[in-house]
């Protein structure tokens, strides 16, 4: 697990969840875009504002990206899947529903992965459904590379499909 430190970008604070963050998690748990797109075991679909306070007071790995001008949870960004003999870790985030379009999602990416490179990582892995044309520009306005799909590999609501895998890596920064 990495140690946990707040990071910033030019109009996002990345700071832990907090209680007041749990309107906005619980908003993007029920959004029917976002859930098109989660896979066929998320747990937290319909989920209650209750679930979602004890969710952000848990401690989740990962950041919540707020709005420095509006003081809201615009997205979320984690790492997971890490390993430590290899050195990689794969990255994941969500925007809030009043956020997408905005970049958001864009500028927590690319400031969580060269902050996992330069924590000693040499490989931070992206998935994307190929369906989901929002993460797929996420993933490369973030500088992430393309390198292949994984063909059926992604399982979600919306069924089978094929999973992008994108890289950055330090000779990528």
């Amino acid at each position: 697990m990495f140690s946990w430190v707040p990071l910033e970008s030019s109009r996002l604070r990345l700071r832990p969840f907090e209680a007041g963050d749990a309107a906005g998690v619980q908003a993007v748990w029920n959004d029917r875009d976002f859930l098109r797109f989660a896979p066929v075991g998320f747990r937290y679909a319909g989920a209650s504002l209750e679930l979602a306070r004890e969710w952000c007071a848990r401690g989740v790995d990962g950041w919540a990206g707020v709005s420095r001008e509006h003081g809201r949870l615009a997205c979320h960004v984690g790492l997971f899947s890490t390993d430590w003999s290899a050195m990689t870790t794969e990255i994941h985030y969500w925007t809030a529903v009043w956020a997408r379009g905005n970049g958001f999602a864009v500028e927590a990416a690319g400031v969580v992965g060269r902050w996992a490179l330069a924590q000693g990582m040499l490989r931070v892995t992206l998935h994307a459904d190929t369906r989901n044309v929002a993460s797929l520009r996420v993933a490369q306005r973030a500088g992430f590379r393309f390198e292949g799909v994984l063909r059926n590999a992604s399982w979600t609501r919306s069924g089978r499909g094929d999973l992008a895998v994108y890289s950055l890596i330090p000779g990528d920064v």
